[in-house]
């Protein structure tokens, strides 16, 4: 039960550094291209990842685990960053924020489908109700979502789909490795298949001129968005589970929402702090056996 607190901590401190993430992230992208951005925080936070590894633990791996963690990589990081990405640029972003805050949803069936966790009536109840929370925070409690292209919602849905497997298919990798090396092994891999995309995208002189500020905000991204909160993110996985811990995603627009009012100075809303306190009480509902 102690062990079980202690995840509940650092996965909401997970969802404050993936809030925060998004205050950073729209700050540097008036100064860094999207995808040039994610080429940079997965390759330095890949290299970062696997200093810790070499250093501290054993890096070997037996090849049938590396391949699944290659596919691992695939899935959560190559492919998923870019339906995410792209589906950002089809369509609004608060279409995009609702759509991918369905993957817990996903998640939730996901591992009930693949035998991993039994997925209750009293979870589902806490998941849905999380989503609701979600929902208000984004629409500011209007309920209504802005009028968007139907090929970037549906790359949303897809993006939420890819979120959920991957967070589902790394339970039995966990089982039998740390979270620091499936962490850095499947970040390493996802990273070295974006690799084709460094001559089209690539653009060193975005970094050069980026200022002090934003050079702070690059190292968080990096640091704190990448190497840290990927690790507990894992580390939650194999403590509690898997669809115990995607539940907590629903806690990052509260964290982003707080963030932005404080960094940003914009505006929060009486149903925004509504949606706050149902998405905590459904992680609360969902994290009861």
């Amino acid at each position: 039960m102690e062990k079980e607190r202690v995840s509940d901590i650092l996965l909401l401190f997970v969802a404050a550094i993936w809030g925060m993430n998004f205050v950073a992230m729209k700050f540097l992208l008036a100064e860094i291209s999207p995808v040039n951005l994610i080429l940079f925080r997965f390759f330095f936070g890949s290299i970062l990842l696997f200093l810790l590894l070499f250093f501290f633990q054993d890096v070997k791996i037996p090849l049938k685990d590396f391949l699944y963690l290659c596919v691992l990589g695939i899935i959560g990081i190559t492919v998923y960053q870019f339906f995410f990405t792209y589906a950002i640029k089809y369509t609004s972003v608060t279409n995009v924020s609702i759509i991918i805050n369905s993957a817990p949803l996903y998640g939730g069936i996901l591992s009930s489908l693949f035998g991993f966790e039994r997925f209750n009536k009293k979870r589902l109840f806490g998941i849905i109700t999380g989503f609701f929370g979600v929902y208000i925070i984004i629409t500011k409690g209007s309920l209504l979502i802005e009028a968007g292209d139907a090929k970037g919602n549906i790359l949303a849905i897809i993006s939420s789909v890819l979120w959920a497997l991957y967070t589902i298919l790394s339970k039995p990798l966990l089982d039998r490795h740390s979270p620091l090396k499936v962490t850095t092994y499947s970040m390493v891999t996802g990273s070295v298949l974006l690799c084709p995309f460094i001559p089209f995208y690539f653009s060193l002189n975005e970094f050069v001129k980026l200022s002090l500020i934003g050079w702070i905000f690059l190292l968080f991204a990096v640091i704190f968005s990448i190497v840290i909160a990927f690790f507990l993110w894992y580390r939650g996985i194999s403590k509690i589970g898997p669809s115990k811990t995607i539940i907590y995603q629903y806690s990052i627009p509260v964290f982003a929402a707080f963030f932005a009012f404080i960094l940003l100075k914009e505006k929060l809303y009486f149903s925004q702090l509504i949606g706050a306190v149902i998405v905590f009480f459904s992680i609360a509902l969902a994290r009861r056996n």
